[in-house]
């Protein structure tokens, strides 16, 4: 449910500018008016990749790397990689020169 409510404000942002800059100006306000869960006390930072602009997504580090954490990883990157912008369709690293 929440990775469809994130995938509808991401295409809004697309097809409507001046939502889109809402977006980039208040994104706790906008994702939480979309029935987003963001935790009081998180900051959300949007950024926007464009031709010549890419952003890899450094994900905070595990406080430690358990068995289940390292099998993930070996087996390529869990689902849970990457924060709100990764959910709402931003290329994962790896995936970035594809794309172009």
């Amino acid at each position: 449910m929440q990775q469809e409510k994130e995938r509808q404000v991401l295409e809004r942002a697309w097809a409507d500018p001046a939502f889109k800059q809402q977006l980039l100006d208040d994104p706790v306000a906008v994702l939480r008016a979309a029935g987003i869960t963001v935790p009081d006390g998180v900051q959300v930072r949007v950024v926007e990749d464009t031709r010549e602009l890419l952003h890899f997504l450094l994900p905070a580090r595990p406080a430690t790397l358990t068995d289940a954490v390292l099998e993930q990883v070996a087996g390529g990157l869990p689902d849970s990689f990457g924060s709100i912008a990764g959910h709402l369709g931003a290329p994962r690293p790896g995936a970035l020169l594809r794309n172009f």
